[in-house]
């Protein structure tokens, strides 16, 4: 009998083509089901399988078809199991695999603790009393959740109608009261990249991209890189852009010397230009698009498309989805993410590779695949570990889902009134938030998703921001950071709240939906409510003066301070003007003034 990829009766049945970009390898696309009896690794023998195995299977051959007459049912046909949460013809085998997992761990602990309390050798699903399980439930250290799911599956009506055996129980009393599910803990979700690590990786990646693309001579999209080209330094060659192009055909040939006399520069230095903008381009769309890993397998050559007036990366969505839907929906581009794209056009051109997401690598095993499974996450991991000379990153486990759920934080902090961060996400924000309705209509559940997700995060966002700047212990830098730390404090104090009472009371202003009008570094403390109030010329702009009586500075912003220093003073270096270089100089002294106010730390001149 047919099963997926598999037949019944096999110790393996596979549910991904190898052919599939979805496909990460014979253990994570298959069920194995003799690692169930025999020891996770057992069969494949792949050494990540013993190294990540937390959990201990014992189970028994008549067992194991227990539960796989309990997956076929489960799998094919949903719809007759009670109670079932899809409501599908059929299950993703995945989701399948998962409860079946479930079951394995659990059983497994039950047959070890009825031949440790009882003495019982347990080898049918049928031998396990209803009081040992309802005892081994509180004991499993998994989420409680997925275990009910898992043994409301085996306990199904139709499920035992199908097993070797009855059960010594029912749905019925797996749903009861007096079972001591364990608690289910929330561990907080995914965390975001904090703004500081945002920011660096912001920063680093905009340079090493901005270098490639000077290097092999691509137009630059972007306003900011293209301000920033005129400041790398590349490598002096009169043919630098040819051997960008060449680099390839002289590496695989193992041709460096000759690579060296015909260019005047070590191959080595064009590898470090191709690599640094090959990750940092990976990186940056996954930043400003917000997709899924799986997504990013199906991101093709040539995939960029302007419609409607926006540029969209077309790829399709994954979760939730049926494998065969067509490569049709779009993922909004900034000219950010199209100078990125472009980085990895140039390099899928050269290794010939169709799928955008992957090796830089020449001559790689896998041609022809992009990167499968948790393949980015470990090379950003080594990345980083790199590229991280300020310690950022120290005890930080990276995951591309970060990405997205950083690109969600942002947006809701757009929403609340934080400064713009970088210019960047602001066209996004600006772009997202006013696609007309015929845009929507294509890209909607791409839109819809992540706006759901930034509601969800605006209410905390609003917090944070209005403690930033009411906060007891807030520090304030800008022409207005002193008289605004008096007003505040001032006010708190005669309303008589301090420390704990005083922080409820903002967040309870965050409650009441109180805004703020956020500029480019800051905040303005202007009261824009006073009728005869003039109206300053930079009223909603977002260049204002950091020296203006109204301009407040958090701790927050203070990231792009520095960086606006560091900016500023390596232009004055470059610069030959002597009255230019006296501006930019002026501009440093403001705003290492800024800087000491908020007691960070500024770079040696």
């Amino acid at each position: 009998m047919p099963v997926w990829l598999g037949r019944f009766g096999d110790d393996i049945w596979p549910f991904i083509e190898t052919t599939s970009p979805l496909y990460t390898g014979p253990a994570s696309s298959s069920f194995v089901w003799r690692d169930y009896v025999d020891g996770k690794g057992a069969t494949l023998r792949h050494p990540s399988s013993f190294s990540k195995t937390t959990y201990e299977y014992c189970l028994t051959d008549a067992i194991v078809a227990d539960l796989k007459i309990s997956a076929v049912i489960h799998g094919y046909f949903p719809q007759l199991i009670k109670h079932a949460r899809a409501r599908k013809e059929q299950l993703d085998p995945k989701t399948v695999r998962g409860r079946i997992d479930e079951l394995a761990k659990f059983l497994s602990m039950v047959i070890n603790e009825g031949k440790r309390r009882l003495h019982i050798q347990i080898t049918r699903l049928s031998d396990i009393p209803f009081a040992l399980l309802k005892e081994t439930i509180p004991q499993y250290p998994g989420r409680s959740e997925h275990l009910r799911r898992a043994l409301k599956l085996i306990s199904d009506p139709m499920v035992q109608r199908n097993l070797s055996a009855p059960l010594q129980w029912g749905l019925l009393d797996i749903e009861k009261s007096s079972i001591a599910w364990g608690e289910s803990k929330y561990e907080g979700g995914i965390p975001t990249l904090p703004d500081a690590q945002f920011l660096f990786l912001l920063n680093y990646c905009k340079h090493a991209m901005t270098r490639f693309k000077s290097a092999a001579a691509l137009v630059i999209h972007d306003k900011e890189c293209q301000s920033l080209a005129s400041s790398i330094t590349l490598p002096e060659s009169e043919t630098l852009a040819s051997a960008m192009t060449e680099y390839y055909d002289f590496v695989e040939k193992g041709k460096s010397q000759r690579f060296r006399r015909k260019h005047r520069i070590p191959l080595t230095v064009v590898n470090d230009i191709i690599s640094e903008g090959h990750l940092a381009s990976l990186l940056l769309i996954l930043l400003f698009t917000g997709m899924r890993a799986t997504e990013t397998h199906f991101l093709m050559r040539d995939c960029l498309t302007f419609e409607h007036g926006y540029w969209f990366l077309v790829s399709k969505q994954v979760k939730h989805r049926p494998k065969d839907v067509p490569i049709c929906e779009g993922w909004l581009a900034v000219d950010l993410t199209r100078d990125a794209y472009d980085v990895l056009m140039f390099i899928t051109e050269q290794t010939g590779n169709p799928y955008l997401f992957s090796s830089s690598v020449p001559g790689k095993a896998e041609t022809g695949f992009g990167y499968r499974g948790s393949a980015l996450n470990t090379k950003f991991e080594r990345w980083l570990a790199r590229i991280d000379v300020d310690g950022l990153f120290i005890d930080w486990t990276f995951s591309v889902h970060q990405c997205r759920e950083t690109l969600v934080a942002q947006l809701a902090n757009q929403e609340v009134g934080l400064p713009f961060i970088s210019m960047q996400l602001k066209h996004f924000h600006s772009q997202f938030n006013a696609m007309p309705n015929e845009v929507t209509a294509g890209y909607g559940n791409y839109r819809q998703q992540l706006m759901t997700s930034v509601t969800t995060r605006i209410a905390e966002a609003r917090e944070t921001a209005l403690l930033d700047l009411f906060g007891e212990d807030a520090k304030f830098a800008g022409g207005g950071g002193a008289a605004h730390k008096a007003r505040i404090d001032t006010f708190f104090a005669g309303l008589g709240l301090f420390g704990n009472e005083r922080e409820q009371y903002i967040k309870d202003m965050a409650k009441r939906g109180v805004k703020l009008m956020p500029t480019s570094i800051g905040a303005c403390g202007r009261n824009f409510a006073i009728p005869n109030a003039e109206v300053p010329p930079c009223y909603g702009d977002y260049q204002c003066d950091p020296e203006c009586p109204s301009h407040v500075i958090t701790q927050r912003a203070a990231q792009v301070l520095t960086m606006r220093r560091e900016h500023a003073h390596g232009e004055a270096e470059r610069e030959t003007n002597p009255g230019y270089k006296t501006i930019w100089l002026g501009l440093v002294q403001t705003l290492d003034k800024h800087i000491a106010t908020l007691d960070l730390e500024t770079v040696d001149d």
